[in-house]
C-alpha cells in the first residue's frame, strides 16, 4: 500500500446519478407530497458520501486521476541456489516493481499514465510497460518485467495515473446491500434532523450492512 505523502487522488468527474432516485426513497420514507424533494435529494447525496467513506469504494462510475510524487520501490525475490559451505547464499532472480492500487473500487480501467517534465510537459507511458490488474480489490497497476519507467522530474505530482472507477452508470448497478443502507441512513436523518453522520450511521444500522464491503486503507 502506498503512504500517504506519496499520492493524491482527484475526481476528475462526477457521478452522472445518484445510487438512488428521489422516487424509490420518498416510497421508502412513505412520503407523497413534494414540500421535502429538495432536502431529501440532498440527503440522497449525503448518504452516498457517507457509504463511500465508510466503504472506500466508488458507487456510480466516474474518472478518477491518482498523482503519486515517484514510483514505489521495487521488490526483490530471490533464490537460494548457491552454497558457500553450509551457507545458502541468495541469488538475485527477478526484480519486480510493486503493483499501484488505485484507490475507490472496483476499477473499470485505466486510461493513462503519464510522466511529468521539470516544465510540466507530460509524455504518456507506453500502456505495453503495464498490467492493469481489475481481478482484485483494490485494482492495481503493475509494470511489466522489464519495463523501465521515465523518472518525473517535477518535483510533485510528477506521475498521474487516469483511470475510471465504480460499479457502473446506472443505479441499479450498485449493489443491493450498499442501496439498503443508504435507504436507512436517509431514513434516520429524515426523522433525526440534527444527528451527525456517525449517528446516523450508528443508530441506522448502516454501518455494519456495509461493513463487509470495507476495502483497506491506503495509509
Amino acid at each position: 500500500m502506498l503512504p500517504n505523502p506519496l499520492y493524491r487522488l482527484v475526481e476528475t468527474s462526477p457521478p452522472a446519478v445518484e445510487p438512488l432516485t428521489l422516487a424509490e426513497v420518498k416510497t421508502f420514507l412513505r412520503v407523497d407530497q413534494t414540500n421535502d424533494d429538495n432536502f431529501i435529494t440532498g440527503l440522497i447525496t449525503a448518504a452516498r458520501m457517507f457509504c463511500e467513506a465508510e466503504t472506500g469504494r466508488a458507487l456510480i462510475e466516474r474518472n478518477y486521476s491518482l498523482f503519486l510524487d515517484r514510483w514505489p520501490a521495487e521488490q526483490h525475490y530471490h533464490a537460494f541456489d548457491r552454497r558457500d559451505g553450509e551457507r545458502r547464499i541468495p541469488t538475485p532472480l527477478v526484480i519486480a516493481p510493486r503493483g499501484i492500487d488505485l484507490p475507490y473500487p472496483p476499477l473499470v480501467s485505466v486510461a493513462q499514465v503519464n510522466v511529468y517534465a521539470a516544465d510540466n510537459t507530460a509524455t504518456i507511458f507506453d500502456p505495453s510497460n503495464y498490467f492493469v490488474d481489475t481481478a482484485g480489490v483494490p485494482g492495481r497497476l503493475v509494470l511489466t518485467l522489464g519495463a523501465v519507467p521515465p523518472l518525473p522530474w517535477r518535483i510533485a505530482n510528477g506521475i498521474e495515473i487516469q483511470y475510471t472507477a465504480g460499479y457502473g452508470l446506472a443505479e441499479t448497478d450498485v449493489p443491493q446491500l450498499l442501496r439498503q443502507g443508504m435507504m436507512q441512513i436517509i431514513a434516520h436523518l429524515y426523522e433525526h434532523r440534527g444527528d451527525s453522520p456517525d449517528q446516523a450511521l450508528l443508530a441506522s444500522g448502516a454501518a455494519a450492512i456495509f461493513k463487509p464491503y470495507r476495502t483497506m486503507s491506503l495509509a
